[in-house]
């Protein structure tokens, strides 16, 4: 696996995360903090000016956050 392949990964779990409902989170023991995710772009599909790999989450409250996938070995 490589960094756009877990960047993909990460996408697509917190993309079903987001639309989990909170039994399903409860039975998959997903903290409620999650439950705020309203969306979840890809560094390039966000447009930032990178060239990383990584995911931008966007919660309800507002707040953002990027979560950058860095290979170490």
């Amino acid at each position: 696996m490589n960094e756009t392949e877990m960047q993909d990964a990460l996408k697509t779990l917190l993309e079903e995360i987001a639309y989990m409902d909170a039994d399903d989170r409860g039975r998959f023991g997903v903290p409620d903090e999650l439950a705020d995710i309203e969306n979840v772009n890809t560094f390039a599909d966000a447009g930032l000016m990178t060239n990383n790999a990584g995911v931008v989450l966007k919660l309800a409250d507002g707040s953002e956050f990027q979560v950058a996938v860095v290979q170490s070995r």
